[in-house]
């Protein structure tokens, strides 16, 4: 058989037609090497990527003013993380997910050149069906973080089909998705994602199969801070304070939502377990799932831990206490490029 009698509507010997009316995923895989998309709350997770802190982690820029590098609690050991990141790479491998990484080339340097310490929590992207939406970050030490993403996204074969852009702000760590069939979404404003961040890539998702937008809305600081997250301190992204178990499980801190989320998850017919304030400081609500009813946890959370068990599932516990220091637990580590829906 000739390659050309695979194409659709070919006809010998006549001009060509235009296959416009074939969806761009059913493209996908023969374009782009991958079926790429992870909008799925807790489907198995099949490929991620991440990044190895290295000097960008350390820079005595850093230490000149940790709170404006959002490091509340102290400047991070650059050793104990890479060893904590090894284990959490080595939790992934495991369970079969395959591990990229992002391969910056160094200097590691942001718009306004300072070192992106953040690199790490590589949580800068949302793949949705067929391609990556790509952030704005809000904060000055991060921002160009995103073109080391999009880069190295496109270096994979992942299409990008959205970039924030004007002065819309937009982190992925503040987009949840809450059904398996990844038609329902929530999204929080505050610190780190505008409204005109969200408008402008809700009609994104949208075209990507999202029915149903809820915005949650987060609490910020004003001029002081004890911790990364809780009380004045506030909770500057949504899986900070809220996290997705299980097909209609998930963990909450309901401090770090307003009433009318917790409402909209409760009518969604949501079991939420109650992360204890104590947890919440060490990242509990952070959890990465791996398949339905398997999740990574940070250890040091035995409140949520058990209860998360008692509701049947499997806690994978991985030490990431210098991660948890430096703003972010397993899902802001990893990046899902590839989940079952």
């Amino acid at each position: 058989m000739s390659v050309l009698e695979n194409i659709p509507n070919y006809e010998p010997n006549t001009p060509p037609k235009p296959l416009c009316e074939i969806d761009f995923l059913e493209e996908l895989t023969l374009n782009w090497g991958e079926k790429w998309g992870a909008q799925s709350s807790v489907g198995k997770l099949k490929r991620v990527l991440v990044h190895k802190p290295g000097e960008e982690a350390a820079s005595p820029i850093i230490r000149k003013d940790p709170m404006f590098f959002n490091l509340p609690e102290g400047v991070t050991n650059l050793e104990k993380m890479q060893k904590q990141h090894d284990m959490l790479v080595e939790a992934l491998k495991n369970e079969k997910v395959k591990v990229e990484y992002l391969e910056p080339k160094n200097p590691l340097i942001g718009t306004y050149g300072v070192p992106l310490r953040s690199a790490c929590y590589t949580r800068e992207s949302v793949v949705i069906k067929g391609g990556a939406i790509i952030e704005r970050p809000a904060p000055a030490y991060k921002k160009g973080l995103e073109v080391f993403h999009a880069k190295r996204l496109m270096e994979l074969g992942c299409p990008i089909l959205y970039t924030v852009h004007g002065k819309g702000c937009f982190e992925a760590s503040n987009l949840w998705f809450i059904d398996r069939k990844g038609e329902k979404v929530i999204i929080a404003t505050g610190l780190r994602t505008n409204m005109e961040g969200i408008n402008q890539i809700k009609p994104i998702l949208e075209m990507s199969g999202v029915k149903e937008v809820h915005i949650a809305h987060l609490p910020g600081y004003l001029k002081t801070r004890k911790w990364q997250v809780g009380s004045s301190s506030g909770i500057f992204h949504l899986d900070m304070t809220f996290g997705m178990a299980d097909e209609n499980l998930a963990v909450i801190y309901p401090g770090g939502v307003g009433y009318d989320t917790i409402q909209y998850l409760e009518r969604n017919k949501i079991n939420l377990v109650e992360v204890p304030e104590k947890e919440l400081r060490n990242c509990a609500p952070n959890i990465l799932p791996i398949s339905p009813g398997k999740v990574i946890i940070p250890s040091g959370n035995p409140k949520t831990s058990k209860e998360l068990r008692k509701e049947g599932v499997d806690v994978i516990e991985v030490e990431l206490s210098e991660f948890v220091k430096g703003g972010g637990g397993p899902r802001c580590l990893t990046l899902d490029l590839v989940r079952d829906n």
